[in-house]
């Protein structure tokens, strides 16, 4: 294979060692680890079948984004399959209860005359909650998989592969990967009527959220991202299927960046605009005429979520005009509701090439706000050195939240910048590329990476350093926001494409006839069901 030392050297960079390429290379739905083996699992699966041996009330409560939503419908599936009707589902208003475990949540579950409540995605930290529940009467079975904190709630069970008592071989599944995980171990003991291997049908679901939630795609989470694309290119599921007819997607061609741009923003824009019950209805829903309406519903409301942030984008950027910029931007107005602030500090980030931190204040009052990272900077590691400036934080490298006082916010941006100040500048790209020639951008490349998707956190893209001289360069869509540039090679044109970018985006200007290097990663699109193979730019340098 012409780049056979291309994919030996790619798999070096990623760790995997020659015994471990076979593993890597083909996901193996046997390697999965025993659901037993997470804490608790046992207490929570023979809770879960005496409830619905003795046809008791469950009520499902789970978080509001990619995660939490599909989790929450792993559940449903289940519930539906097993032909068990006496459940119910609650997903928080994200900006009017805010994250995890409430009580007026509670009070709403004992409405509804619940003996259990199982928890998807939340619940580690929700001590006060779950105590208030079990002086209800009501037993909490918590699924989730956050860091637990000083004290752990008063669970009947607590599944979480991360808690410190944990001896899963696995740490790093996303909340739908623990609701499955529970799925599994109920049907491992009483199958409810479930045909063997029906379960599967859910992992569409299970890759949805895996892939959303910025998890590491190694171990567990590449064999559950790989099958659940798999399942999500022949789900047989009405709202997705109406999701991607109206965004005119070939669901047999789905892939990783389908669902990070496409799917997943659609579902997170029912909870930033207040209806997080709406994405659940429609990947829950069993009827195309109801799947339908919701779709367009969705995609409605996913229009008018960016409508507010762009407002939000552009009055943030003229506050920033007039100020002198440090190293990390810190911006925010306490009208700014925080459920939309990651989209525009992700934005900021990108436009301001630092890490952006936006704060607005929630229902309750306090000042809260989403962060981004640039450049491949650690933002948790950015908080944790200036942790006493926070009331709370957490995240991971390329994003977080944050909670701050009026009184710290004033320091806020001076402290982080100092801090950051201190972190290494090597960008990622300058580490992690690849120089190609233009005319290596073909078929037998795109096979020989593909086999390394799904790509993802801790599985990155491949990114190729490419010289070569601009034929041509053009704005495309329908707004004329997109950029395309073709290169030139002696035997064909090499097109290469960036959203939202014009020519003045990136470190060179792009011009036609210029010789200059493009930064990217190799795609292959199948938009309108037309396939195309071409390079998605980072940068041009």
């Amino acid at each position: 294979m012409k780049f056979q030392s291309l994919l030996e050297n790619l798999l070096n960079e990623r760790g995997i060692s020659p015994e471990n390429r076979e593993e890597f290379l083909n996901p193996d739905w046997r390697k999965l680890h025993d659901p037993l083996h997470l804490p608790d699992m046992v207490k929570a699966r023979d809770r879960v079948v005496d409830a619905m041996k003795k046809g008791e009330h469950i009520f499902v409560f789970s978080d509001y984004d990619a995660d939490g939503i599909p989790g929450a419908v792993v559940l449903s599936d289940f519930f539906k399959r097993a032909k068990y009707d006496n459940v119910s589902f609650y997903i928080p208003h994200r900006h009017d209860e805010g994250f995890g475990l409430s009580n007026d949540a509670i009070d709403e579950a004992e409405r509804r005359g619940a003996q259990v409540l199982i928890t998807i995605d939340c619940g580690t930290t929700d001590v006060e909650e779950v105590k208030y529940a079990k002086d209800k009467g009501i037993d909490v079975i918590i699924t989730d998989h956050h860091e637990q904190g000083a004290k752990l709630p008063p669970a009947l069970a607590l599944v979480n592969p991360k808690l410190k008592k944990s001896k899963y071989p696995f740490k790093n599944l996303c909340g739908s990967g623990v609701a499955f995980k529970l799925v599994q171990a109920i049907l491992d003991k009483e199958r409810f009527g479930i045909k063997e291997g029906q379960e599967k049908w859910s992992l569409d679901m299970v890759g949805i959220a895996t892939l959303s939630d910025m998890v590491p795609l190694v171990g567990e989470n590449r064999i559950l991202a790989a099958f659940g694309l798999q399942v999500l290119r022949k789900s047989p599921r009405p709202g997705l299927q109406a999701l991607l007819r109206n965004l005119r997607m070939d669901q047999r061609n789905l892939t990783e960046d389908d669902i990070a741009f496409m799917i997943t923003p659609r579902i997170n824009a029912a909870s930033r605009m207040g209806v997080p019950m709406d994405a659940f209805k429609l990947l829950s829903s069993t009827d195309p005429r109801e799947a339908q309406v919701l779709a367009l519903h969705l995609e409605k409301i996913n229009n008018e979520r960016k409508g507010v942030v762009a407002s939000l984008v552009k009055d943030a950027k003229k506050h920033l005009s007039g100020r002198e910029l440090k190293s990390v931007i810190v911006i925010g107005n306490p009208e700014w509701r925080p459920a939309l602030l990651g989209l525009v500090a992700n934005t900021l980030s990108e436009d301001y090439k630092r890490p952006a931190f936006v704060w607005g204040r929630d229902g309750d009052g306090v000042l809260k706000g989403s962060c981004r990272s640039y450049n491949g900077f650690d933002t948790h590691r950015l908080m944790t050195e200036a942790e006493e400036l926070f009331i709370e934080f957490g995240g991971h490298k390329e994003a977080g939240g944050f909670a701050v006082t009026l009184e710290n916010l004033q320091f806020l941006e001076g402290r982080l910048s100092e801090i950051l100040d201190t972190f290494d500048t090597r960008t990622e790209e300058e580490e992690t590329s690849v120089e190609l020639n233009p005319e290596d951008v073909c078929e037998d490349l795109w096979k020989t990476i593909s086999v390394l998707a799904p790509f993802g956190t801790g599985n990155p893209k491949p990114i190729f350093k490419i010289p070569a001289e601009i034929l041509s360069v053009r704005q495309f869509g329908k707004e004329g926001n997109h950029l395309e540039v073709k290169l030139f090679t002696p035997a064909r044109e090499v097109k290469a494409i960036a959203f939202f970018a014009t020519p003045e985006s990136f470190s060179t200007l792009v011009k036609t006839g210029s010789k200059t290097t493009l930064l990217g990663h190799m795609e292959k699109s199948y938009f309108m069901n037309r396939p195309e193979l071409r390079v998605r730019i980072i940068d041009i340098v």
